[in-house]
């Protein structure tokens, strides 16, 4: 049965993410884009001040302020660069550094399949709506936009700003509701069988697991997003 509306879970779906990528490794690549040299010791310590402040950072994104979002991060950074001993002169620089590493032209955090444009652009086609769910934080939708497909989504939903995630079915339920469709109506892709396929299936929806080197065939599963439309057929 062919839906009215497909939604997407976004890391490993739609955009690969490095699988051992962590916060401190990436702010240790910044600070060497600048001319500093951390050390995995000093990296480990970004990664226990960010852990240490995770409830403030779920606080930022359910405020949806981007004033609050930037001075989480440039506190976080200050008080590392006292930690281990970088100027904080070189705030700035770390952050243009940040933003180029992150969401710049050669990202070395994200990297969009080859499959989702041609998946959307076939949808589009039949007169499907496409929507997000994701585990993510608010930067989820800077992700979207760096890759020029934010507009092709009706909603976007980042469980850090709705204080849910998946597999918890109101993730689903929430974006279903502001999109305006059912559960009947929908269809959801994910590369995580609890997250994505359980948690669709306690909302009431049904979905498939992509995996693109087909190791899970004893699932539900396409190797490819451009397997998608077919696989509205052989779904109950």
């Amino acid at each position: 049965m062919r839906p009215k509306l497909v939604t997407f879970d976004c890391a490993g779906t739609m955009v690969a993410v490095p699988a051992n990528w962590t916060l401190g490794g990436f702010a240790a690549d910044c600070a060497r884009q600048i001319g500093c040299n951390p050390s995995e010791e000093d990296a480990a310590v970004y990664q226990s001040l960010y852990m240490a402040r995770i409830s403030d950072f779920v606080r930022v994104n359910m405020a949806r302020d981007s004033e609050l979002q930037r001075e989480f991060w440039r506190k976080l950074a200050v008080d590392w660069f006292h930690a281990v001993g970088i100027s904080p002169e070189l705030l700035a620089p770390m952050q243009a550094a940040a933003d180029e590493l992150g969401f710049g032209a050669d990202s070395i955090l994200f990297r969009l399949f080859s499959d989702v444009k041609p998946c959307l652009d076939r949808l589009d086609s039949l007169g499907i709506k496409a929507a997000v769910i994701s585990n993510w934080d608010y930067s989820l939708h800077r992700v979207l936009k760096m890759f020029d497909i934010y507009d092709r989504f009706i909603v976007v939903k980042a469980s850090l700003e709705e204080g849910v995630e998946k597999p918890d079915p109101r993730l689903f339920e929430i974006a279903l509701t502001e999109a305006g469709y059912s559960p009947s109506e929908t269809f959801h892709v994910g590369d995580d069988y609890v997250d994505d396929i359980e948690g669709a299936r306690a909302a009431g929806i049904r979905a498939v697991r992509i995996d693109r080197l087909l190791s899970y065939s004893e699932r539900p599963v396409i190797g490819s997003l451009e397997d998608l439309v077919e696989a509205f057929d052989w779904i109950d």
